[in-house]
Protein backbone atom coordinates (compact mmCIF):
# COMPACT_ATOMS: atom_id res chain seq x y z
CA UNK A 1 0.00 0.00 0.00
CA UNK A 2 2.84 2.15 -0.42
CA UNK A 3 2.61 5.52 -2.54
CA UNK A 4 4.79 7.79 -3.73
CA UNK A 5 5.01 10.54 -2.08
CA UNK A 6 7.31 14.12 -2.78
CA UNK A 7 8.22 16.27 0.12
CA UNK A 8 6.42 19.31 0.11
CA UNK A 9 9.07 21.85 -0.49
CA UNK A 10 9.87 19.61 -3.63
CA UNK A 11 6.38 19.88 -4.50
CA UNK A 12 6.24 23.64 -4.01
CA UNK A 13 9.36 24.13 -6.41
CA UNK A 14 7.18 21.64 -9.05
CA UNK A 15 4.22 23.98 -8.97
CA UNK A 16 6.24 26.76 -9.48
CA UNK A 17 6.13 28.70 -6.30
CA UNK A 18 8.04 29.11 -3.77
CA UNK A 19 8.07 26.76 -0.41
CA UNK A 20 7.91 29.77 2.16
CA UNK A 21 5.26 30.69 0.09
CA UNK A 22 2.98 27.62 -0.17
CA UNK A 23 3.71 26.55 3.44
CA UNK A 24 2.25 30.30 4.60
CA UNK A 25 -0.67 29.85 2.30
CA UNK A 26 -1.67 25.97 3.47
CA UNK A 27 -1.39 27.50 7.06
CA UNK A 28 -3.70 29.79 6.37
CA UNK A 29 -5.84 27.67 4.74
CA UNK A 30 -5.75 25.52 7.56
CA UNK A 31 -4.49 22.67 5.41
CA UNK A 32 -1.21 22.47 7.48
CA UNK A 33 -1.30 23.39 11.12
CA UNK A 34 1.85 25.26 12.75
CA UNK A 35 4.12 23.00 12.66
CA UNK A 36 3.61 22.84 9.12
CA UNK A 37 2.14 18.97 9.45
CA UNK A 38 -1.69 18.60 7.50
CA UNK A 39 -4.22 17.85 8.91
CA UNK A 40 -5.50 14.32 9.56
CA UNK A 41 -8.68 15.50 7.06
CA UNK A 42 -5.85 15.77 4.47
CA UNK A 43 -3.97 12.39 5.30
CA UNK A 44 -7.26 10.18 5.07
CA UNK A 45 -8.35 11.88 2.14
CA UNK A 46 -4.87 10.80 0.49
CA UNK A 47 -3.49 14.32 -0.48
CA UNK A 48 -0.92 14.13 2.23
CA UNK A 49 1.64 12.01 4.46
CA UNK A 50 4.33 12.84 6.86
CA UNK A 51 7.48 11.20 7.12
CA UNK A 52 9.58 10.25 10.28
CA UNK A 53 12.78 11.64 10.50
CA UNK A 54 15.67 11.33 12.70
CA UNK A 55 18.95 12.85 14.15
CA UNK A 56 21.48 12.34 16.54
CA UNK A 57 21.25 15.57 19.00
CA UNK A 58 24.58 15.70 20.65
CA UNK A 59 23.53 16.63 24.08
CA UNK A 60 19.75 15.24 23.91
CA UNK A 61 20.53 11.96 22.41
CA UNK A 62 18.35 10.78 19.37
CA UNK A 63 15.71 12.49 18.12
CA UNK A 64 12.44 12.27 15.83
CA UNK A 65 10.55 14.54 13.84
CA UNK A 66 8.29 14.76 11.34
CA UNK A 67 8.15 16.05 7.53
CA UNK A 68 5.23 16.57 5.20
CA UNK A 69 5.09 15.11 2.12
CA UNK A 70 2.38 15.26 -0.83
CA UNK A 71 1.12 12.10 -2.86
CA UNK A 72 0.86 12.55 -6.72
CA UNK A 73 -2.72 13.16 -5.91
CA UNK A 74 -1.89 15.58 -4.06
CA UNK A 75 0.65 17.19 -6.10
CA UNK A 76 -2.78 17.87 -8.60
CA UNK A 77 -4.78 18.83 -5.66
CA UNK A 78 -2.48 21.71 -5.11
CA UNK A 79 -2.02 22.62 -8.63
CA UNK A 80 -5.84 23.13 -8.78
CA UNK A 81 -6.05 25.10 -5.69
CA UNK A 82 -3.22 27.50 -6.93
CA UNK A 83 -4.68 27.64 -10.72
CA UNK A 84 -0.64 26.29 -11.96
CA UNK A 85 0.66 24.00 -14.13
CA UNK A 86 2.38 21.36 -12.54
CA UNK A 87 5.84 22.00 -14.03
CA UNK A 88 7.58 18.28 -13.72
CA UNK A 89 10.14 16.18 -16.38
CA UNK A 90 7.77 13.02 -15.23
CA UNK A 91 4.72 14.57 -15.50
CA UNK A 92 5.61 15.30 -19.46
CA UNK A 93 6.81 12.00 -19.64
CA UNK A 94 3.54 10.49 -18.39
CA UNK A 95 1.77 12.86 -20.95
CA UNK A 96 3.54 11.57 -23.81
CA UNK A 97 2.32 7.86 -22.87
CA UNK A 98 -1.04 8.92 -22.76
Amino acid sequence: MSQQTTPLHEAARMLNLGPQKLYRALRARKVLNNNNLPYRCYVQRGLFTTELKQYQHPTLGQKVYATPHVTDEGIKWLAQQFEVEIANANKQAEGAAH
